[in-house]
């Protein structure tokens, strides 16, 4: 169902996101707006909304280990994904500029 709604912007130029759109993209206070303006004029807004380092534990490529995964494990896992993310942000910063 499309809905139709304004808001106003304040001398700071901030808008409220009206508690209708809000509550149906449960965006939350550190959520983060994604702004797209198309070549047209259409603006498209998309939540982000930010996970957690535990909401990716899946994510982790821990070794196979014969017994249970420490907090160091972990730390290692998280510090060699955190180097192939810079890796590739790095990567797409070269790609971008060229």
């Amino acid at each position: 169902m499309s809905r139709k709604m304004d808001a106003t912007v304040t001398s700071k130029h901030q808008v409220t996101i009206p508690v209708e759109i809000r509550e149906r993209l449960g965006v939350k206070p550190g959520d983060r707006l994604r702004f797209h303006l198309s070549d047209s004029g259409r603006l498209t807004v998309t939540v982000i909304h930010p996970r957690s380092i535990f909401d990716r534990l899946d994510e982790l490529k821990l070794p196979p280990l014969d017994r249970p995964v420490t907090g160091a494990d972990i730390d290692s896992a998280v510090g060699e994904a955190m180097t192939e993310q810079e890796e590739r942000v790095r990567g797409s910063r070269r790609v971008s500029t060229s």
